[in-house]
């Protein structure tokens, strides 16, 4: 079976030490480490993480990228605050961007993932030029530290992302693909969206979502099954294509439920391993 994770912040524990442990208490060894306090991200910061991962007996497979002041409120927070759309805090997240990179590097880490923003349909927009010399320059100094800069998908669809990459061929960029997020920005069909990506996919979120329900709104997440992002049709795309990659369990439902996140989380496990049982995965 591909190895089976969790983000780390869908412990709902701030604490990472707690965090990781908690992973560990529900049965998993893998996770994606979310965004920690900023005292992490230096040479000394990594030790102590990797110290930290090491004595829970959890293992990372990325480091995610998530920018101070990014907000998911709705459409056009989306489109004002993350990523590298907001032309007068690029350098300051580029800036960041590499030291997250130095951070995968120290933990031996081989994958880091951001969202770039949401991108525009034209190649000609300036935010679709921003955009792209952005994701270029920093995979190019991630990939000077033998690491490898993964898009995460959602906020454009299969097509666009497909034509973006293609833009860039003198680095091997790949796809975080998270399945909920093409149907919470209602950008796409997922597993229409996985076959045009499934050669640049590094790892997944295994996630499942309801769509708008307004204009400007973004959609509610659900618990696996529960949605539209056919979550066990895409796991089969996964498998029949021999992905080997890390399958992230991403589940915030606890937020609107107010269950537990690691009973979600549980749950979500259970999920996950009776589908790919089901499809001759597990």
């Amino acid at each position: 079976m591909k190895p089976l994770g969790a983000f780390l912040r869908c412990t709902g524990l701030s604490d990472p030490e707690e965090a990781l442990a908690a992973v560990k208490s529900i049965g998993l060894d893998t996770i994606q480490v979310s965004k920690l306090d900023d005292s992490f991200y230096t040479p000394e910061g990594a030790r102590r993480f990797g110290a930290m991962m090491d004595a829970a007996g959890v293992s990372a497979t990325s480091v995610v990228i998530v920018f101070d002041g990014e907000s998911y409120r709705d459409w056009k927070a989306v489109e004002d605050t993350v990523g590298f759309r907001p032309a007068a805090l690029l350098e300051a997240r580029l800036a960041y961007s590499r030291t997250c990179v130095d951070f995968a590097e120290g933990l031996g880490v081989g994958v880091v993932t951001v969202h770039m923003g949401l991108l525009p349909d034209d190649p000609s927009d300036p935010v679709y030029v921003r955009l792209l010399s952005s994701v270029r320059e920093l995979a190019a100094y991630a990939e000077g530290h033998g690491i490898t800069l993964s898009l995460e998908t959602g906020q454009e669809t299969g097509e666009q992302l497909a034509r973006f990459l293609d833009r860039i061929p003198d680095h091997d960029v790949g796809v975080n693909f998270d399945l909920a997020n093409m149907v919470l920005y209602r950008m796409d069909d997922p597993t229409s969206a996985l076959k045009r990506v499934i050669d640049r996919v590094t790892s997944v979120h295994v996630k499942d979502g309801l769509p708008p329900d307004r204009p400007g709104a973004l959609g509610r997440e659900t618990r696996l099954g529960e949605g539209r992002a056919r979550v066990k049709e895409c796991l089969r795309i996964l498998h029949e294509s021999e992905f080997g990659g890390p399958l992230i369990i991403e589940n915030y439902t606890w937020r609107e439920l107010g269950t537990e996140p690691l009973d979600e989380l549980r749950r979500a496990k259970e999920f996950v391993e009776t589908a790919l049982t089901e499809i001759g995965a597990g």
